[in-house]
């Protein structure tokens, strides 16, 4: 099979590109705009006739959530329109779409349990909901071929090219290296999960394909950003101090999920479920980017 990977240089894109060949499938690499521009439908056809991938895996999206809030024509265009032509084109031609969702578009109390697929949407900035959108024409126009495979909290190899190439495990061990004074949220739950374990789950969904639809994968567990960020330093073998703070006291343009971990409930009952516990994915992912002397 030819997987058609969008976005294949980011944090799931890179490890995508890198476990499909071990997986026994061909990886067709679009790193960003220079290689196809997503919201030119036109162009995202003629490029599926062109080399007819199995299935289309798009992690692309306006992903600055608070430039979302002042731009958000760019926002609506990218991450619900320009989803809106791949399901399409998508469909037509029997390709399998994944679109990767985001967690933002989910809000629960915090005393919640993790939410199902099931659950209500709560989408409470332009970024969550023109991502909500993006899931919306998925299943509305892709409606045989089409996953919606929500995801939280990504950090992996690659790092985030919005942030210079840097994640949040990064920041905060750069941070903590540099001697710099460190706050973090710490009443915003989420579920913190690694990329390559991500790719993983992809992959068998690829390899099982179960039915389409929406879809939860994120890692096992919960936390808070504070504690996030406590445990990568203390992986990576850093003693620094981290002041918890209120989300109210960064006063962001757009507002963040007060609780959004998701359940993989779905998979659970198919027997798809292949996440494991987030500590574990941080603990892997500091031992190869950061590895300690001994």
């Amino acid at each position: 099979m030819k997987i058609m990977v969008i976005g294949s240089t980011g944090q799931l894109g890179a490890d995508l590109i890198a476990a499909l060949p071990q997986a026994g499938l061909q990886a067709l690499a679009i790193s960003g705009r220079q290689d196809l521009d997503i919201i030119n439908t036109a162009a995202f056809a003629a490029f599926l006739d062109q080399h007819r991938p199995d299935a289309v895996i798009n992690t692309a999206a306006f992903h600055n959530v608070d430039l979302c809030e002042s731009q958000t024509d760019s926002a609506y265009k990218v991450n619900t329109i320009a989803v809106r032509g791949l399901a399409v084109e998508c469909q037509k031609r029997g390709i399998l779409l994944f679109q990767i969702g985001t967690d933002y578009v989910m809000d629960g109390p915090s005393d919640s349990k993790p939410l199902p697929e099931s659950a209500a949407v709560h989408p409470k900035s332009i970024y969550a909901l023109t991502r909500f959108g993006g899931d919306c024409m998925t299943l509305t126009h892709a409606p045989t071929m089409g996953y919606v495979v929500r995801t939280c909290g990504l950090f992996g190899l690659a790092g985030c090219k919005l942030k210079g190439g840097l994640n949040f495990v990064d920041t905060m061990i750069a941070a903590a290296r540099a001697g710099k004074p460190m706050r973090v949220v710490a009443d915003q739950i989420v579920a913190p999960t690694p990329t390559d374990d991500l790719a993983k789950q992809l992959i068998l969904m690829i390899q099982r394909r179960p039915g389409p639809g929406l879809y939860h994968a994120v890692s096992h567990g919960q936390c808070s950003w504070h504690e996030f960020a406590c445990t990568a330093l203390t992986m990576a073998g850093l003693d620094h101090p981290i002041a918890p703070v209120s989300s109210g006291e960064f006063a962001a343009p757009a507002h963040r999920p007060s609780y959004s971990v998701l359940d993989n409930a779905r998979l659970r009952h198919l027997g798809l479920d292949i996440m494991t516990d987030w500590r574990s994915g941080l603990q892997r992912f500091i031992e190869k980017k950061y590895p300690r002397h001994k």
